[in-house]
């Protein structure tokens, strides 16, 4: 029998450190009591402001470090860097009293950029990049002149997706969507980010007259969210030969994809506990039966999940 507490011996070597606060959080990163905790935070004053680091309780592993104007953590005024539960970082930039400022970067957890773009004062200044895990550039925003910007956008096996203009960081004037097949999905119009019309295409070029069928939600294709639920409580089970010593219940989050097909992809721990409850988790929803793809601008598109998966252990 292996039994695991729901907290690490680094909490005793960061309570010897002097002139530092502490605190637990949930998975909700809601206060807690240790024994619940997933994350553990650490609060310091320095020359510089407060110095805060987020850790994810398993592996004793970064999720944050950052400088704060106030010792409650909420204005960010330095250099701010998050990273993702393998140990790779996810975002790294510059904040000045809250607001990003300079260059900006975002990484998926596989290393590859995501994002990239220059800031003054939360709003990007010249153009922006960002691209898919496979490395295919995603969007492209340039900076036409103070107010308007072109966005293109590919699919990430380098197709056209769409473009058009941004007025002040809103939709307008035409944009055109395109099917995989290179066809356009549809023509739309837009003033000022309010839409004036819409017309939408097969990926045969005919056209589409019932505008029902040219946006719709992801779904699981066996009785949606609810029959998803049910999927998710029939297949869980607790690892064998495992005992927590100091709560019943534990909580693994899960991301993943639901890709144009409606096929489940790239699915990883974003907020990991212990390994044996870890891969029971991917292998869940990897198993995943199929899903109704989300459909936007009359063109099946991919969508991103987060899923907490509750193991609880019997009494």
């Amino acid at each position: 029998m292996g039994y695991i507490t729901t907290f690490c011996s680094m909490v005793f070597y960061f309570s010897a450190s002097a002139q530092q606060s502490e605190f637990y959080y949930d998975y909700n990163w809601k206060i807690c009591t240790p024994e619940n905790a997933r994350f553990y935070s650490t609060v310091k004053k320095t020359d510089s402001g407060w110095l805060r680091n987020d850790y994810f309780i398993a592996g004793i592993k970064p999720q944050m470090q950052a400088i704060y104007e106030d010792s409650a953590c909420k204005i960010q005024n330095g250099i701010c860097k998050y990273y993702s539960a393998n140990g790779y970082p996810s975002s790294i930039g510059k904040r000045v009293h809250n607001k990003r400022e300079g260059v900006c970067v975002s990484y998926y957890s596989n290393g590859m950029m995501s994002d990239s773009a220059f800031y003054h004062n939360d709003v990007p200044a010249g153009n922006r990049f960002m691209w898919h895990r496979n490395g295919y550039l995603s969007d492209s925003i340039a900076h036409v002149n103070d107010s308007m910007d072109v966005h293109i956008a590919w699919f990430d096996d380098g197709g056209i997706a769409f473009a058009g203009y941004l007025l002040r960081n809103k939709m307008h004037g035409k944009w055109k969507f395109y099917h995989h097949n290179g066809n356009i999905s549809a023509e739309e119009t837009y003033d000022k980010g309010t839409a004036q019309s819409k017309v939408y295409y097969n990926e045969d070029g005919t056209n589409e007259a019932d505008t029902l069928k040219a946006n719709r939600e992801v779904s699981f294709k066996k009785g949606g969210i609810p029959a998803w639920r049910k999927y998710l409580v029939k297949s869980l089970y607790w690892p064998p030969g495992y005992k927590l010593t100091n709560s019943n219940l534990v909580t693994v989050g899960i991301d993943f994809i639901i890709n144009e097909e409606g096929k489940i992809e790239n699915v990883e721990v974003a907020i990991p506990f212990y390994p044996q409850f870890d891969n029971i988790a991917v292998k869940i929803i990897s198993s995943s039966p199929q899903w109704e793809p989300a459909i936007e601008h009359n063109r099946k598109v991919k969508s991103i999940f987060r899923q907490p998966v509750t193991f609880q252990q019997d009494e």
